[in-house]
């Protein structure tokens, strides 16, 4: 009777152990979580990205995910090379300063695996609300007359900012001074245009859209390929005939240098699944960007290629440098 019970125990355990089995696998159900590392901080525009996707990246991997924010340049690098690690960057880091800086620490194509771009992103030029210019050609003409009465800022000397700035310097023959006593970042320049300290800034449309709609900025130019659907009045730069710096901004999603094909091909899956939402689509929308999705990994990095490219072309046309 006693063996006959330890037997009966020893079955009722294997059908247990069955059971989990099963139901982790009808559930997908799974304990490890991925992080999600946002090389800018929690306001940033691919930083809101981030935290719009997440939700469905939740629901395909079956897992949790964790988002991080503020993890610099550097983000991911060196980080296991698991599946289980996802980098949030942005075309200033990945493409403009691996194109232009020497030594620059970070090589997006080696150090990183690049999964796809997320979203297309507009820049936009504003004027400070108040000194009665509404469009680029008043600004031109006004400082035509007066090249030194306004003040510009450009988020950055290492931003795309800047060198989108000296396109609309040297291919429109816009004139202003730059406002060196700035601090870096987005801040401090969108408190000028709204106190009317500074008149002049560019950058990406999520925050150029507050400026605009809270009356403190007028937009002048979009900086993207094509016009926006929230400012559809707004001429871009290529309709102005200004080429170098028509593109704008963009983010994209890495994982660690050396993760697997196979984990760099389930990860682009979660990010495919994600941003076919039209919720998804719809609430980056809002933000004035754009989903734009990559057709493969290799895709995205042929294109990092290509705007490593283009953005060095443009830093050496209009002389760029970090230092």
């Amino acid at each position: 009777m006693k063996i006959l019970n330890q037997i009966r125990r020893a079955g009722f355990c294997l059908l247990l152990v069955g059971f989990v089995l099963t139901y982790s696998t009808i559930s997908g159900a799974q304990t490890d979580s991925i992080q999600l590392l946002n090389a800018f901080g929690e306001p940033g525009s691919s930083s809101k990205t981030a935290k719009i996707i997440a939700p469905k990246l939740e629901q395909y991997l079956n897992g949790s995910v964790e988002l991080k924010f503020s993890q610099g340049q550097n983000a991911g690098v060196g980080a296991p090379a698991d599946g289980k690690t996802m980098v949030m960057s942005t075309i200033g880091l990945m493409a403009l300063l691996p194109g232009v800086v020497p030594d620059y620490p970070v090589n997006s194509l080696t150090d990183l695996r690049p999964i796809t771009r997320t979203t297309g992103t507009p820049d936009m030029l504003v004027i400070r609300s108040g000194l009665g210019i509404n469009t680029i050609e008043e600004l031109i003409a006004y400082t035509n007359e007066k090249p030194d009465a306004l003040k510009y800022f450009h988020v950055a000397p290492t931003s795309i900012h800047r060198l989108e700035f000296a396109a609309i310097f040297g291919e429109l023959g816009v004139q202003a001074t730059l406002d060196t006593a700035r601090s870096n970042g987005n801040d401090d320049g969108m408190a000028g245009i709204t106190d009317g300290t500074l008149d002049l800034m560019a950058s990406t449309s999520p925050y150029m859209t507050q400026l605009i709609s809270s009356g403190a900025a007028v937009p002048l130019v979009v900086i993207h390929p094509t016009r926006m659907p929230l400012f559809p009045d707004v001429p871009t730069l290529l309709e102005l005939g200004a080429t170098t710096m028509s593109s704008g901004s963009w983010a994209g999603v890495f994982a660690p240098g050396g993760t697997s094909d196979e984990d760099l091909d389930r990860l682009y899956k979660a990010l495919e699944f994600a941003m076919d939402d039209p919720e998804i689509v719809a609430a980056i929308g809002a933000l004035g960007m754009e989903v734009n999705l990559n057709e493969s990994p290799a895709d995205f990095s042929r294109f990092i290629e290509s705007e490593m490219q283009r953005l060095r072309s443009a830093a050496e046309k209009y002389d760029f440098k970090t230092d």
